[in-house]
């Protein structure tokens, strides 16, 4: 019973979040079914109202939590550099196996061709932006001109339809750009980087401002901790209110059932299956280890369904397991920033879904080239709830296809959007542990190297 108990005490905020989680679904359902009440936008917006609070505090401190993190790491850091090679071959090898299995699953099961039967609205399109406009703006975004400005804006390119826009290829469009609202979290981890390396390389000058960025670094972590208090009744509320929001969850599922099934496949795969054998492959760990000590960062994953809100649980989690912290503070908030794998395949499998259901035949390279085009898209994105479809509908754009068979998509966002959170965060945990154990076999080799160097003097000596 002791042991229980302290169980139960060393759990207890995954306890109280799976129960503000449960709370919030069945009063979700009974307001629903039971209540003989018709739930205005102005009520749903009162009942949603503690959530909103709660998301709000926590995109306030996302800024400074992550671009002090990153600095005081690579501060720290002496050799970053290949800590940060390892971590970009990391993200690279698991997009590419993304890609592929995204591209393998929905032509397969071909959801959207299932529900093509249905009513679908007549297509029309919608174009505002060329695929290579979207590379081109992750390379603009990554080098903002100007830093204060990425703190709330993000450069877009636009195209400006001429008046005989039908009859213009939309090469030829006007191309203009704008600054849409939004953090620019690509630019700003880029900068932060460059300040660490650049405060790292002067020595003892850059001691202080080091040691002024890991004590921001705490402090945001700290309050981080506090805040993540209130994620059950941030849960609760806001869970209770997307059910309300849903005419007819039942019919949603009935007529998405397949595209659910593709969607939460890919997760289960990427998640659960591929990422814990390319652990294990690297390092011949059990990966699976590392995960079921990630509880309290599924938690806040499922509870607030944003990717930053878990940094500093995962931190914390991964610190327990005796990976080295200097590299967790380093690879988890540029994780929780650049590597979102459950958003790609969420994204990736969203678009050719509404592809097939449009009935629009694509080739297999644009196939792939869509697939390319929605994980550039979720490089640099920032981790906040429901982000997905946002950038969704930006990739849609860009490849010519209309947008408006989204708001099928919209209506199970909620629901799949923390299972892709939980997602992300086991792949910023897992390249965290690879990247770990290289070092700490590399620093082995080097000690061992320097043992034997002091071997062959000694023995010269004698």
């Amino acid at each position: 019973m002791n042991k229980f108990l302290l169980s139960i005490l060393k759990h207890k905020l995954i306890i109280i979040t799976l129960v503000g989680v449960t709370i919030g679904i069945s009063v979700g359902v009974c307001l629903k079914h039971y209540s003989g009440i018709s739930w205005s936008q102005r009520n749903l917006m009162y009942i949603k109202f503690p959530g909103e609070i709660f998301l709000r505090i926590v995109n306030c401190l996302i800024l400074p939590l992550v671009t002090s993190s990153i600095i005081s790491a690579t501060c720290n850091l002496t050799k970053s550099g290949p800590i940060g090679l390892m971590a970009l071959y990391y993200y690279l090898t698991t997009t590419t196996i993304g890609i592929t299995l995204c591209v393998i699953l929905v032509e397969t099961i071909r959801p959207g061709d299932l529900l093509r039967n249905e009513d679908v609205s007549p297509p029309s399109s919608t174009r505002m932006f060329m695929t290579m406009d979207t590379i081109l703006d992750l390379f603009r975004n990554l080098l903002p001109e100007n830093i204060v400005q990425a703190c709330f804006y993000q450069y877009q390119t636009a195209l400006q339809m001429p008046s005989n826009g039908s009859a213009v290829p939309i090469e030829e469009w006007k191309i203009t750009s704008e600054y849409v609202t939004g953090t620019n979290v690509l630019g700003l981890v880029f900068y932060s980087l460059l300040i660490g390396v650049a405060i790292g390389n002067i020595g003892a000058n850059g001691k202080l401002l080091s040691e002024f960025f890991t004590c921001l670094s705490e402090v945001m972590m700290t309050i981080m901790k506090w805040i993540t208090w209130l994620a059950p009744i941030a849960a609760a509320f806001l869970i209770a209110g997307r059910i309300l929001e849903i005419d007819d969850f039942g019919n949603i599922i009935s007529h998405l059932g397949f595209y659910i099934l593709t969607v939460t496949l890919g997760l289960v795969l990427q998640g659960f299956v591929i990422l814990p054998f390319l652990h294990w492959t690297l390092t011949r760990k059990s990966p699976y280890r590392i995960i079921s000590k990630l509880g309290p960062s599924f938690a806040t994953a499922i509870g607030t369904s944003s990717s930053t809100a878990t940094v500093p649980y995962t931190i914390k989690c991964l610190e327990t397991m005796g990976i080295n912290s200097k590299i967790t503070k380093f690879i988890i908030p540029i994780g929780a920033a650049i590597n979102m794998d459950g958003i790609a395949l969420y994204e990736t499998i969203g678009a050719i879904f509404i592809i097939q259901l449009r009935g629009l035949k694509f080739s297999l390279f644009k196939i792939i080239v869509v697939s390319i085009t929605c994980t550039v898209s979720c490089v640099g994105a920032a981790g906040i709830p429901s982000g997905g479809y946002m950038m969704l509908i930006m990739v849609l754009n860009s490849i010519g296809v209309p947008v408006e068979d989204i708001t099928l998509i919209i209506a199970v966002d909620w629901f799949v959007d923390r299972f892709r959170t939980t997602i992300n965060v086991i792949g910023d945990a897992l390249g965290a542990s690879i990247i770990s154990h290289f070092c700490k076999k590399k620093k082995l080799e080097e000690d061992e190297m320097h043992c034997k160097e002091l071997f062959t003097m000694g023995s010269k000596d004698i």
